[in-house]
Parts: C-alpha cells; sequence; structure tokens
C-alpha cells in the first residue's frame, strides 16, 4: 500500500509503532517491518520516529517490557506520530499481532488506534479458524468506535478449498463490512507485486483518487 500511494505521487509516511523480534533487523532499523516500509514508501526518517518501541525479545510489548525492565510510554508513541502526520499527505500505521495485543497492563493496540483517531484495514486470511478472529477483531473495533475501511484477505491459495473460497464471503455476511480484495498466494511476494496488484482495486482506487483530489486542491 505504502509503494502504490508513492508511486502516484503522494507523499506517505509510515509508522510502526511496536516491534518485538530476537534480533535487531539492520543498523539502521531495528525491525524487518520497518525496514520494508520504509523502502516501501521512499522515506529516510530514522527509525525512533517510525518505530519508537522495540524490544529485542519476540513476545507482545507489555511481556517484553516486563522481561526487560523497561516500559512502553504511549505518549511518546502518539507525539511521533503526530509529527508524521503533520509531514505527510497520509500516514500508514501497521499494528502488531492483532488489535488486543498487550502494551501495558491497561492499554492494547486497540487503545492506540483509538488514540491516534485512525481508520483501519483488517488483514486476515482464508484459513480455517480466521471467521472467529476476524469477527472478534470486527466486534473490537466496533466498540471501541473505530472506523472499518473493510477486510484484505491475504495469502488465498490458488487452489483453495470450499472453507477457503468462501471464508471472505462468510464474514462479510455476518458483519456488513466489505471484503475490500482477496489477494491470491504470491511466490516471492514483495510490496511492489502486491501494491499493483491492490492498484486494480476499485475501493483502493478510489481512496487514491481522493487523495489526488485533495493535493490537487491543496496546491490550487
Amino acid at each position: 500500500m505504502a509503494w502504490l500511494l508513492y508511486r502516484n505521487k503522494i507523499r506517505v509516511g509510515i509508522m510502526k509503532p511496536f516491534a518485538t523480534s530476537s534480533r535487531i533487523y539492520s543498523k539502521n532499523y531495528k525491525s524487518h517491518d520497518t525496514a520494508t516500509l520504509a523502502k516501501a514508501a521512499n522515506i529516510r526518517e530514522p527509525d525512533q520516529i517510525l518505530n519508537p518501541v522495540f524490544f529485542p525479545l519476540a513476545a507482545s510489548p507489555l511481556m517484553a517490557a516486563e522481561f526487560l525492565h523497561s516500559t512502553v510510554d504511549l505518549n511518546m508513541v502518539i507525539e511521533k506520530f503526530n509529527l508524521l502526520k503533520k509531514k505527510y499527505e497520509f500516514t500508514i500505521v501497521e499494528g502488531i499481532g492483532g488489535v488486543m495485543v498487550p502494551l501495558t497492563t491497561r492499554r492494547s493496540v486497540l487503545d492506540v488506534m483509538r488514540m491516534m483517531s485512525i481508520p483501519v484495514i483488517i488483514v486476515s486470511g482464508p484459513k480455517l479458524g480466521s471467521i472467529n478472529h476476524t469477527i472478534l477483531t470486527i466486534n473490537a473495533c466496533r466498540e471501541s468506535k473505530i472506523p472499518i475501511i473493510g477486510v484484505i484477505f491475504n495469502q488465498m491459495p490458488n487452489d483453495p478449498n470450499i472453507v477457503e473460497s468462501m471464508t471472505p464471503n462468510y464474514i462479510e455476511k455476518l458483519t456488513g463490512v466489505k471484503t475490500i480484495t482477496v489477494i491470491p498466494f504470491m511466490e516471492q511476494c514483495n510490496f511492489k507485486k502486491i501494491g499493483l496488484y491492490l492498484g486494480r482495486n476499485p475501493i483502493i482506487e478510489n481512496l487514491i483518487s481522493r487523495l489526488i483530489d485533495k493535493q490537487s486542491i491543496s496546491k490550487y
């Protein structure tokens, strides 16, 4: 998505507020996800802005922080987000694990989404069990009054079974939340391949058109 916006000359910022991993990815970016997002958006922001909270332990931020005798500063995260929001026309924020992942004993990813006042695109899969966790995510967002743009189903097998092929339909039927697109399994997948695929989707096309129109109005 970030690469697709950049390709359409939209100044897009990215953020991975929270990341954990058993190893540091590189000297520039502690998280592999942050590195990928920054490359896709072609931006050079410092890692401490794009990924303000990182723990070198593959666990939830709360658990990692407690094991490493540290804390998670949510106010600092929101400050960094507001800096990016002012600087870029559109900012993509990537979550970690799911909306109920604990950040502190009292706050989860869902709380930060609400603090940021941003809508959500839920990324799910077509496998058995997806109906349960996708509906739970939708319900949690609705209870917190977080707008849901839609659901993207990722890595649909090239020869799906009946459960895999029908899962997006059932989730849409049970929740009323639209399926934005179903991304097929791709060999040697990368952000450019996914961006090109998303670019052919009417909902994404409409979003980009509105951003371009807004850009034109502001320049006029």
